[in-house]
């Protein structure tokens, strides 16, 4: 079960990362990592689909707000719960390897570009998806690098906590 104060420090990483991102979006830094996948890779991994989703959703309405927001008010919440669902269900007990980690991450971040994708050219908006392929393994390398760190981390949080 997780504690409110576990909650908050997740939801506080989420939209740091959410903020992050648009920041780097205005100062047009590209392309740039999806640190939200990230997280919610790392957490969903650790603790399986239900927070994953949950993870994913407060992420994705991260970005449906912070300024620039989106278009469509709602649609990274719903995409970001659906990935952070599947990457809980890639989930096995045990240490959490490099290539999982990576395996998971391309997985969620080529599900969340994908929408990004169909929602540009539903607009008829140009796509360059050789910048789409960089963002996602990107995505894939940064997680395979973070996500054992912040499990280790949740890990040491569980040990110190539960004795």
């Amino acid at each position: 079960m997780m504690r409110p104060l576990g909650l908050l420090a997740r939801t506080a990483l989420l939209v740091l990362a959410a903020v992050l991102l648009a920041a780097l979006a205005a100062r047009h830094v590209r392309p740039v990592p999806d640190l939200v996948a990230v997280l919610v890779v790392g957490w969903a991994l650790w603790r399986g689909p239900v927070a994953g989703a949950l993870a994913g959703l407060a992420g994705g309405w991260a970005l449906d707000l912070v300024p620039p927001g989106a278009d469509l008010l709602g649609l990274h919440a719903l995409v970001y719960a659906g990935a952070g669902l599947l990457a809980g269900r890639l989930r096995v007990e045990g240490p959490v390897g490099a290539a999982r980690v990576a395996g998971s991450a391309l997985v969620v971040s080529g599900l969340v570009e994908g929408a990004d994708v169909l929602r540009a050219l539903s607009v008829r908006a140009p796509v360059d998806l050789g910048e789409v392929v960089v963002r996602v393994l990107l995505t894939a390398t940064v997680a395979a690098l973070v996500v054992p760190l912040v499990v280790r981390a949740e890990r040491a949080v569980v040990r110190r906590r539960f004795g």
